[in-house]
C-alpha cells in the first residue's frame, strides 16, 4: 500500500531499548505525537524522554493486541522494535523465539487498530546467516541461528498480514549498530566500558570486517522509511562503509586514552564468526535519500561521552 501522508502521531514498541530510546528522540525532534509503549517491569524506562509528545505506556509485548482498548488516538505509523531473549541464553530458544513472532503479529494488529497506514519492523541481518559478503534485499536468506530465522519469519508474516488488511509494511534489516544504551555484549560497548575502567579488553585478532551505524542514524533510516518508502519491502540499513575490527577498537582506545593496551588476539573467534558483514544500502539512499549524518570516529565520540557521564 503506498503512503506518503505527513506522519503526525507514531507508536514505539520497544521504547525503552537502545533503539526505541532514540526513535523517540527523532520523533520528537520532527514534531510528532509518540505512542511510547515499555513492558511493564522495563528497568530502562528511565531512558525514554519526559516530554509534552511523549504518552508512555505500560504492556507486555504479548498482550499488544489488547492495548487499543486503552488508546482513544489513531496514529499514522508504528515502529516495532520490541524483541525478547536476543542474549546468548534464549536467541536459540525455539519456544522463546516462537513467542517474538507471534508478538509481532500482534504488533501489526495492534497497528491495525489504531489506524495506522504504515507498519514498520526492525528486522536483523541474522536474517541472511553467515555469508561473509555485500548483502542487499535480494540476498538469499540462510539464517543459521534460531534468532535469525524467527526474525525472518516475524518479518514475512507480518508482511502478509498488512497485505491482507491494506497497511504498508516495510521491514528493516539492521546490520551492525552501535551507541548510547546498548546492551554490555556489543563490542563497541564492551570496549568502551572495559577501557574507561582503565582494563584491557580481551579481544579476539578482529580481522573481522564489518559494516557499524550509529544508532542516531540508524533510527533516522527508519524514519526515513516510514516517511518516504513507495510501497511495503524490505531495506537494509547500514552505513555502507565496512572496516576492519583492529581500525574500530583502535579509534576507540585512541579516543579514550592512548596508553592504554587491547588485548587483540587473546581470545579465539567464536562458533559462526561473520568475517564479512556488509549492508549495500543503495536502495535505501534512493529510495528515502537515507545518508549517515556520523562517521564511526564522530559517532563513537558521542558514544564515548555518554557512558562518560553515565559511569
Amino acid at each position: 500500500m503506498e503512503w506518503h501522508g505527513q506522519i503526525k502521531r507514531a507508536a514505539v514498541t520497544g521504547a525503552s531499548g537502545p533503539l526505541g530510546t532514540m526513535l523517540v528522540r527523532e520523533c520528537i525532534d520532527n514534531n510528532v505525537h509518540v505512542l511510547a509503549v515499555v513492558r511493564p517491569d522495563s528497568r530502562n524506562r528511565k531512558q525514554i524522554p519526559v516530554h509534552e509528545l511523549v504518552e508512555v505506556v505500560e504492556c507486555d509485548i504479548t498482550q499488544i493486541d489488547k492495548l487499543p482498548e486503552r488508546i482513544r488516538e489513531t496514529y499514522d505509523v508504528c515502529f516495532h522494535l520490541a524483541w525478547t531473549h536476543t542474549g546468548d541464553e534464549g536467541r536459540n530458544d525455539p519456544f522463546l523465539q516462537e513467542e517474538n513472532i507471534l508478538s509481532t503479529l500482534k504488533a501489526a494488529s495492534f497497528a491495525k487498530q489504531l489506524g495506522c497506514k504504515v507498519f514498520v519492523g526492525a528486522g536483523s541481518q541474522a536474517e541472511y546467516g553467515v555469508l561473509n559478503k555485500k548483502i542487499d534485499e535480494t540476498t538469499q536468506e540462510r539464517p543459521e541461528t534460531l534468532y535469525g530465522i524467527a526474525k525472518l519469519a516475524a518479518g514475512r508474516l507480518a508482511a502478509e498480514y498488512c497485505r491482507q488488511n491494506k497497511m504498508r509494511c516495510n521491514w528493516a534489516r539492521i546490520f551492525a549498530v552501535y551507541g548510547p544504551y546498548e546492551n554490555d555484549y556489543i563490542l563497541t560497548s564492551y570496549v568502551i566500558r572495559t577501557l574507561l575502567k582503565g582494563e584491557e579488553p580481551v579481544l579476539t585478532p578482529c580481522e573481522q570486517v564489518w559494516d557499524y551505524l550509529y544508532s542516531e542514524d540508524a533510527v533516522h533510516a527508519l524514519w526515513l522509511i516510514a516517511q518516504t518508502a513507495r510501497d511495503s519491502g524490505i531495506y537494509c540499513v547500514g552505513s555502507g562503509a565496512p572496516r576492519q575490527g583492529k581500525e574500530d577498537v583502535s579509534i576507540i582506545r585512541d579516543r579514550i586514552d592512548r596508553e592504554l593496551t587491547l588485548g587483540i588476539g587473546k581470545k579465539s573467534y567464536g562458533d559462526g564468526q561473520i568475517m564479512h558483514l556488509e549492508a549495500d544500502i543503495s536502495k535505501l539512499k534512493e529510495d528515502t535519500g537515507f545518508v549517515p549524518k556520523y562517521s564511526f570516529e564522530e559517532g563513537i565520540a558521542k558514544t564515548i561521552d555518554w557512558y562518560r557521564k553515565e559511569s
